[in-house]
């Protein structure tokens, strides 16, 4: 009760209580959400149709790639971009992230894959300034983008994005062995797209099969 009291002659007397801040990131629709902070797990699917997020204050970074139907010959085509890394620091505002223009055609396309370009604005349309790069390294829709997001972020110095494990342990090396199984007919190797696939989980087999159902 007199904790009660005490709020409650201070909000009398003209103080405020600080608002919980964030930053909304909106996503135009042709782009598709990969990655928040390195992390694929968001709290959305892996091939969420996300269209906006909340972040803390600060320093943050969202991966992204354009996906969008495009007409080509008299059909459609399916253009799928480049995974691209987007660095910003924003406060307690709502922003939005874009093509830089609009991607409705073929010759669109090639200029978006020649040079990928971006807009992150406020509200209000002012400029948020952001550090760009087109995602460097190798991944699949098996293995996601964790790794090389990881392996981009370490070599940048963004110990911020980096999994927190990472962040402390020392540099291991990994040595990559082949699988391979005996049949009947001799050895078989399996290709890295099957390798990749019996290495995941029961629950990350079953992402991947939902989205290549999608596709």
């Amino acid at each position: 009760m007199k904790k009660v009291v005490i709020l409650s002659s201070l909000l009398a007397a003209g103080f405020t209580l600080p608002a919980v801040a964030d930053v909304k990131v909106e996503l135009s629709p042709e782009l598709t959400l990969l990655a928040v902070n390195g992390s694929e797990d968001f709290g959305e699917k892996w091939y969420s149709n996300t269209r906006e997020v909340n972040l803390k204050d600060g320093d943050n970074q969202v991966l992204v790639r354009v996906e969008k139907l495009i007409p080509q010959a008299g059909d459609w085509a399916k253009f799928n971009s480049k995974p691209m890394v987007v660095s910003f620091n924003a406060n307690n505002e709502t922003v939005k992230l874009s093509p830089a223009f609009k991607i409705d055609g073929i010759q669109a396309q090639n200029a978006f894959e020649k040079d990928p370009k971006l807009d992150l604005l406020t509200q209000s349309g002012e400029t948020v300034n952001f550090n760009f790069a087109v995602l460097p390294g190798s991944y699949s829709v098996l293995t996601g983008y964790e790794k090389a997001l990881t392996a981009f972020n370490s070599k940048q110095g963004n110990v911020e994005f980096l999994p927190t494990q990472i962040q402390s342990a020392p540099v291991v090396n990994v040595v990559t062995t082949q699988k391979t199984v005996q049949a009947s007919s001799g050895t078989v190797i399996f290709s890295s797209v099957q390798s990749d696939f019996l290495s995941l989980s029961d629950v990350e087999r079953k992402k991947f099969l939902q989205w290549a159902i999608i596709q």
